[in-house]
């Protein structure tokens, strides 16, 4: 067998086992091979065979007589890799270009306690946009768009304590959420402010939890719909990383 031939079967044995990796993930539960090769299109015998050698390495578990699902090392695998993933560290060429595209600055805001604290923020050097360290901004969760978009998960008893605590109307704070939901973003202000503006969007996890809050700085005093759309994408961007899948 040439060089060629082999590097050829070797593509064609990784697409046809990512197929099937795919067409298990997607039906969730235990499949039959009869299923399986019907929406994959292989011959049952070459999915027999692939899948078994799955079963093997665990990727794959039998399940019955004939039937399959995904197995337990890929969530040992995809452990280690939700493990390594950082939102900081995900977060750095997205708001680099988001800074650039705006010309403003960009932070990333994260939770602590009932504060929303930043942790990250864009600046414009010489060398170009820059990604600082930056703590020690810290605003009440309640009273910034930043605050609030970090609590989106929150439940109907905590809000109404936090708001309480700091001061804020629960019905007014529970509105402002149900605004972030629809539209994937929000801002300070009543849009005709020339300082303090800033808009914020939410970084979610691969569960679909808050665990971030992009925020673009601007000392102007309205948002065009294109920064709105770009600070929702970024804010996406780096959701998709961390494995958030909104379908």
């Amino acid at each position: 067998m040439s060089d060629t031939s082999a590097a050829s079967t070797s593509i064609q044995v990784l697409s046809r086992m990512f197929s099937l990796l795919d067409t298990l993930a997607h039906e969730g539960d235990a499949i039959s091979l009869k299923a399986i090769s019907e929406r994959t299109g292989l011959h049952p015998s070459t999915a027999h065979r692939i899948l078994n050698d799955l079963a093997v390495g665990k990727m794959v578990e039998r399940s019955g007589p004939g039937s399959y699902r995904l197995g337990l090392r890929l969530v040992e695998l995809g452990n280690l890799v939700k493990a390594r993933l950082d939102v900081k560290e995900l977060a750095v060429r997205p708001m680099q270009d988001l800074h650039r595209l705006t010309g403003h600055s960009v932070s990333l805001f994260i939770r602590q306690e009932d504060d929303a604290l930043c942790i990250e923020r864009t600046v414009q050097e010489r060398s170009g946009v820059q990604v600082t360290r930056a703590l020690g901004l810290r605003v009440p969760l309640t009273s910034s768009a930043c605050g609030k978009v970090l609590l989106l998960n929150e439940s109907t008893t905590g809000l109404h304590a936090l708001a309480q605590a700091q001061g804020a109307r629960a019905e007014l704070l529970q509105a402002d959420l149900s605004h972030i939901r629809q539209t994937g973003w929000t801002q300070d202000g009543d849009g005709h402010e020339t300082s303090g503006q800033h808009a914020a969007a939410p970084v979610f996890d691969d569960q679909g939890h808050v665990v971030g809050s992009l925020v673009l700085n601007a000392t102007l005093a309205r948002f065009s719909p294109e920064w709105g759309d770009a600070l929702r994408g970024t804010a996406l961007r780096i959701s998709n990383g961390l494995g958030w899948n909104p379908a």
